[in-house]
């Protein structure tokens, strides 16, 4: 399941500094020779972790997103860290 990621409208990162691209999609990978899917997690100071997960394969964190900086998040969720 893809993860989207609305953030907080004034604090964007500055490459998302438009507010009319302001929230980030994560979209699953189908095709190719290794599909992937997306999920999140929050770590325990609040942040959020996005996460690549690929078939037979350990997941790898793809981004991390301060406390302050989203307020909703759509998705398949891993559980919380620890």
């Amino acid at each position: 399941m893809s993860v989207f990621i609305k953030l907080v409208e004034n604090r964007p990162p500055k490459e998302y500094a438009d507010l009319a691209v302001a929230d980030i999609s994560y979209d699953d990978i189908t095709e190719g020779e290794s599909p992937a899917t997306y999920e999140y997690d929050l770590l325990p100071c609040g942040a959020l972790r996005i996460l690549r997960v690929t078939k037979g394969e350990a997941a790898v964190v793809d981004s991390i997103y301060a406390p302050g900086l989203w307020f909703r998040v759509q998705g398949q969720c891993r559980g919380n860290a620890e």
